[in-house]
């Protein structure tokens, strides 16, 4: 049992065994948003990925993307530039008590990289070695005023650079860089220097730094081009779109063959496309080819059927039209159509992405462009992208504090387990399930893994009852002594076995929390029964099982998310998951009229139930959508973002849905349950308390 454990630090252990326990099997690979890659590729990928967002001002998410890197990616060539960027991003934050610890394990790691030199400066001045920085600064500007050489004017112009990047005032940086350059001779020299500059401008400087500068920059000298340009790229991003379309106009006016030309042509052009906008066009992104392409085709089927259209799209009385574009499966391309709807078509909202690997990226590219984006992707964070991502789904965590809540507070649950499969989805699960039972005060009294491939889970399970190490169990150690007093071979022999198989289970655990799918539940039901996890509270069918094990035994009750919401868990498992408990936001035989009208329509058409993922949820987007377009009739997409955030308590299939707090839905969590091997709903009691959030 694990229950000794500080359980942050065993989750972190489990992560890290989890990402290198690949490396057995040959080369090492990684899942990086939902898609394999190698081990090094993946690291890159995410350092990419914080650089970005660094670029384009979100600072928080180049700290998060920098971290993981760190964490996930340990023995990756991109590490020390990882900690050299946070450690950046820190200290201009919260100074040096919020930089200290990157900063060390950068200098004591990687001494040589180009990096450690600044993290060992900024500790030297923390620990008081140095002036404080106003001070220091000052006296540069002091000492550059008497100096009575150029060559002393640079010496001190360079020195006060490298102070104020230590500083962390990366504009008076490039202010006493332009003064090294006025100063250096060489050729070699200056386009050092000049590298120097523009790489503060590109990741270092912020807006109102470039601002500063510009004014400070006589003619047309460097690096007026390169600020000009800065400037109408950060007023685009920040959709200050009639000042950008000003500042990249005037940069091209000045330097139309530049090396930032083709750059702003582009983006005036997007601006202008931005403008081309058709409130009756809906765009839908859905992967309609590729691993996952049996999701994107019910997806767009529900879609069409919200809207009252036919297969191709015709029909319908709402007026609306469908620019569809496929993703792929593919990451890069959803970013590529997401681009495609939101300029080619002209798309005034977009419906999808399903899964995260497809969605994040693109809803980066529709809060780039003011589109509206809508997705029912349940990976946490998503919306924090911009106010332009939507998201009607039940998150991960909103499941998991539904299901903690019902098995805590209502079925009195205090003890559990967890058997969990190493994939995105089931990692993630694993976090928010324990830190909802911590929350309550719980207890995580055992934890398993096993591999997306794994068919047989013996082993997880015997030590998950301590039936593993058999010599350590003093039960156990009794009863092979007792049988050593057997007077022959046969009947020691025969008497060991006994031992094994009377074995008792050590199940300190109420609840087992198994987040996975149908196939892999079945297998490992039947891994649960065979070791004695009882999991019947029929009173007649439990006497019967007392009955045979000799033994009075306490039922574990099996629980899970919204993948345990099929009729192929019970028909594949059968008894063995008798009395589980899951979440889910939509139940096919739920006793609302608007979800029992939906899921008779959608068999009438498709000849089979609809789920929540991708049917149901798609199709309370789109008939959204549709409501909002009728009713608020926006013209653009900025209006139709501030409608939606009207929405309040429409009534989808899957509940009712709301977007007044925010750009999540706020929806019921529905606790599912197997009875007699038919999937029920667990009515809320009267008297319980609501889940935070709901």
């Amino acid at each position: 049992m694990n229950s000794g454990l500080n359980g942050r630090l065993f989750r972190l252990l489990l992560l890290a065994a989890t990402l290198t326990s690949t490396a057995a099997c040959g080369p090492k690979r990684v899942m990086v948003n939902g898609v394999e890659m190698p081990y090094d590729e993946g690291a890159r990928l995410v350092y990419q990925q914080g650089k970005d967002a660094r670029g384009q001002g979100d600072r928080p998410t180049a700290k998060a993307r920098f971290q993981e890197v760190v964490d996930l990616f340990p023995d990756s060539a991109e590490v020390p530039s990882a900690l050299s960027d946070l450690a950046a991003l820190l200290y201009d934050e919260g100074g040096c008590q919020a930089s200290r610890m990157v900063d060390e394990k950068l200098a004591e790691r990687f001494p040589t990289h180009a990096g450690a030199r600044v993290a060992k400066e900024r500790l030297a001045a923390c620990d008081g070695t140095v002036v404080a920085k106003d001070d220091k600064l000052s006296t540069f500007r002091t000492k550059f005023q008497e100096a009575s050489t150029p060559a002393v004017k640079k010496e001190v112009a360079s020195a006060a650079a490298d102070a104020a990047v230590l500083a962390g005032d990366y504009t008076q940086a490039v202010r006493w860089l332009l003064e090294v350059l006025k100063a250096e001779t060489g050729s070699a020299e200056k386009e050092a220097v000049k590298s120097e500059v523009v790489e503060l401008i590109d990741g270092r400087v912020s807006f109102q730094g470039i601002r500063e500068l510009l004014e400070g920059v006589s003619g047309n000298d460097f690096p007026k081009e390169l600020l000009t340009y800065k400037l109408g790229r950060v007023q685009y991003h920040t959709r200050d779109l009639a000042n950008s379309t000003e500042t990249l106009n005037q940069y091209l006016a000045t330097w139309p063959s530049g090396a930032y030309a083709a750059g702003a042509k582009k983006l005036l052009e997007r601006i202008a496309a931005r403008g081309n906008v058709k409130p009756r066009v809906i765009g839908v992104l859905l992967p309609l080819s590729g691993k996952h392409k049996s999701y994107g085709d019910p997806a767009l089927q529900a879609i069409q059927l919200a809207l009252g259209m036919d297969d191709k799209g015709k029909g319908g009385a709402s007026g609306i039209t469908l620019a569809i574009r496929d993703t792929k499966s593919d990451r890069v391309v959803a970013a590529q159509m997401a681009e495609e709807l939101a300029l080619d078509e002209g798309a005034i909202a977009i419906l999808g992405p399903i899964f995260t690997y497809e969605t994040e990226p693109a809803a980066y590219k529709a809060q780039q462009l003011g589109v509206p984006l809508l997705t029912i992707s349940a990976s946490e964070g998503l919306t924090d992208i911009g106010n332009f991502i939507f998201r009607n789904g039940l998150t991960n965590k909103r499941q998991t504090e539904a299901l903690v809540h019902h098995a805590m507070d209502i079925m009195g649950m205090k003890r559990f387990a967890i058997l969990y499969p190493r994939h995105p989805y089931g990692e993630e699960l694993v976090q928010l399930f324990w830190d909802a039972v911590e929350k309550k005060q719980g207890e995580i009294r055992g934890i398993e893994s096993y591999a997306t491939e794994d068919t047989t889970f013996t082993a997880q399970v015997k030590r998950l009852v301590a039936r593993d190490l058999l010599d350590m169990r003093a039960d156990y150690k009794k009863a092979i002594q007792e049988c050593d007093n057997q007077p022959d071979t046969y009947r020691k022999s025969r008497c060991k076995e006994g031992a094994v198989k009377d074995l008792k289970p050590i199940i300190d655990f109420e609840g087992l929390f198994i987040p996975d799918y149908p196939q892999s539940i079945a297998m490992i039901s039947a891994a649960l029964a065979f070791e004695d996890i009882i999991v019947e509270t029929d009173a007649r069918r439990l006497r019967t099982i007392e009955k045979t094990l000799g033994r009075q035994v306490t039922p574990v009750t099996l629980m899970g998310a919204s993948g345990w919401n099929s009729p192929q868990v019970a028909e594949r498992s059968g008894r063995n998951v008798e009395n589980a408990i899951f979440t889910d936001g939509f139940f096919e035989d739920a006793d609302e009229k608007v979800s029992a009208e939906f899921v008779e329509l959608h068999k009438k058409r498709y000849n089979r139930a609809p789920r929540l993922y991708p049917e149901a949820l798609f199709y309370d987007s789109a008939k959204i959508l549709a409501f909002v377009l009728a009713t608020a009739q926006p013209a653009t997409r900025d209006a139709l973002q501030k409608a939606l955030r009207q929405v309040h308590d429409f009534p989808g299939v899957a509940g009712k849905t709301s977007f007044l707090k925010g750009n999540d839905a706020e929806r019921p969590v529905k606790i599912l349950t197997i009875k007699n091997g038919n999937i029920q709903e667990v009515p809320p009691p009267e008297a319980a308390p609501k889940v935070e959030g709901q």
